[in-house]
């Protein structure tokens, strides 16, 4: 073999080693400087499942042993937050201080009071059957639920396979929105609810999706050859795989990082005040790694609550603005006898709209005076007095859009104004 052929194939080996191995450099850039895993409680059986509330404090479940736990990181202790929790696993913080939890004995999806005194069961069956076994789960922004559900431990199905799940945010229908698995597992979104990640633990995959406004998923992507018991993602982008070790993936899935830790890892979450610490439950205990990096955030939400005028037939709130771009949770209320809705329409189309639902005729109510048109971007539904209606978009590109109410007739006084102005020009009127 020549010097010039195996300089060549050297080379060409170095550059692998380069790019196949996560570096102690990337690994550097993660972690905060001299920072080790630390040990914060064990004696467990079986750690999963960390979420973390609004103040940073971190909850994580003991599995075999039915219970939620607290760590506080203010006064470094941990508590019992619920018992008797049917196998909880996979926990998230709604935005109302709820802690949802998969019950993996109860086969179903429970929201916790704020005080762990109590649960109410969001979804237990598909298609009239029970689930095999709700495991991870994750909240868009919408209020919408996308869990997980393999068949650990379980001799029989009792659906049809094992697929992930979305509890739509409103109605709470369950509908199936990915299948395909051996074995799904962790999941998580993005911060801007644009993409799904989904770990396939039995075929040792993890693969991503572009999520669609009504919840659904497409366009399904292997994003790196690992699957993963639980993940998350830092301000980055990164991702945090749990198998073996917490491997620490780019967004264009190569793997920059592989932090150890004296067990063996189940799943992670940043947690802290500033998001800068890693958690991690692994098997018998739970550990702390403090990080260079933070955890993603998602962007708080531009709430606004617009309310019908009684007697008057208007909105209270002639006109507001947001900035393009801007995650939105508009609250309708009927404060009026007479049932309203609010539909936010393309510019300059609120009179086009409003003549569409009239032309409705016999069948208005049965379509709760909403016309079939693209004209209409967001809205209600026909609500009664004294009910209301959340309404959850993202801003769109700057312009002005109309709000109406489509009942015949209301239209001539109950309108108003979304004014859309571009990145930090937005102030609420």
């Amino acid at each position: 073999m020549s010097f010039s052929l195996r300089k060549t194939i050297g080379l060409f080996a170095l550059l692998f080693l380069v790019t196949a191995w996560p570096s102690a450099e990337n690994e550097a850039q993660l972690i905060a400087p001299g920072a080790e895993p630390v040990k914060l409680a064990g004696g467990f059986k079986f750690t999963e499942g960390p979420a973390v509330a609004v103040n940073g404090d971190v909850y994580f479940t003991d599995i075999p042993n039915s219970r939620i736990h607290k760590w506080s990181v203010a006064d470094r202790k941990l508590s019992t937050f619920a018992e008797d929790t049917k196998g909880a696993n996979g926990l998230f913080f709604a935005e109302d201080g709820s802690l949802y939890a998969c019950q993996t004995q109860a086969k179903r999806v429970v929201a916790y009071t704020a005080d762990g005194s109590d649960s109410s069961s969001l979804a237990k069956r598909y298609d009239g059957k029970k689930f095999n076994k709700p495991n991870d789960l994750w909240i868009d922004a919408k209020g919408g639920v996308y869990f997980s559900d393999p068949n650990y431990g379980n001799q029989e199905h009792t659906q049809d396979g094992e697929h992930v799940y979305y509890i739509r945010p409103g109605d709470g229908e369950v509908i199936r929105v990915a299948d395909g698995f051996k074995r799904p597992n962790g999941l998580v979104g993005t911060p801007d609810g644009s993409t799904l990640y989904i770990a396939d633990h039995g075929d040792k995959k993890t693969y991503h999706y572009a999520v669609k406004d009504d919840g659904t998923l497409k366009d399904k992507k292997l994003f790196c050859k690992s699957g993963s018991d639980g993940m998350t993602l830092d301000q980055n982008s990164n991702v945090y795989l749990t198998s073996g070790s917490v491997k620490v993936f780019s967004p264009e899935g190569d793997q920059v990082a592989d932090l150890k830790f004296p067990e063996s890892p189940s799943n992670v979450i940043f947690g802290g005040k500033d998001l800068k610490t890693l958690y991690v439950t692994a098997r018998t205990g739970f550990y702390s790694l403090g990080m260079a990096v933070s955890g993603a955030k998602r962007e708080k939400a531009f709430r606004i609550t617009i309310s019908t005028v009684q007697d008057k037939m208007l909105y209270d709130k002639k006109e507001f603005s947001v900035e393009t771009g801007k995650r939105v949770q508009l609250t309708f209320v009927n404060n009026d006898f007479p049932p309203h809705n609010l539909l936010i329409v393309k510019p300059g189309t609120a009179d086009e709209v409003a003549n569409l639902a009239i032309l409705l005729g016999n069948d208005g109510f049965k379509k709760q005076w909403r016309p079939d048109t693209p004209k209409i971007l967001w809205g209600s539904t026909m609500i009664d007095y004294e009910q209301k209606s959340v309404i959850n978009f993202t801003a769109p590109e700057p312009g002005d859009y109309p709000y109406v109410c489509t009942f015949p007739g209301h239209a001539l006084l109950m309108r108003g104004m979304m004014h859309v102005l571009p990145k930090g020009g937005a102030k609420k009127k």
